[in-house]
């Protein structure tokens, strides 16, 4: 291997470290799916929502089951900001991963160029 890509995989491996350090930061909170508001008429005659000031704002957390069907929880007022920390840090996780992702192929990339095999898959 050159100097140069030594270097390049030196650089690249720091970097990597810093980005997994995020990913293990992020992970420990983070909800996938996204947070709507909504907000409720209730039907009884008389309240105020019949008049137009409907009941709410109340926010869900939407996100798509393993079976991939959309659904929703209720996130109680007070656990709001919880719930818009961890679905920032959902968007944080996936961009360092795509980031680390693309270092990783270009770490590879540079060796393969540089003519390395790696370890050969062993038949058996």
């Amino acid at each position: 291997m050159t100097g140069a890509c030594l270097t390049h995989i030196y650089v690249s491996m720091r970097t990597r470290a810093a980005l997994l350090r995020q990913l293990v930061r992020d992970a420990e909170r983070m909800l996938q799916g996204s947070l709507s508001e909504t907000t409720r008429t209730c039907g009884r005659s008389g309240c105020r929502c019949q008049r137009g000031e409907r009941h709410g704002p109340h926010t869900y957390v939407s996100f798509k089951t393993p079976e991939g069907r959309s659904s929703s929880v209720y996130v109680p007022a007070q656990r709001v900001r919880e719930a818009q920390a961890g679905v920032e840090a959902w968007k944080r996780f996936w961009e360092v991963a795509v980031e680390l992702a693309a270092r990783n192929r270009d770490v590879a990339v540079a060796h393969w160029r540089e003519g390395g095999r790696g370890d050969a898959p062993t038949r058996s």
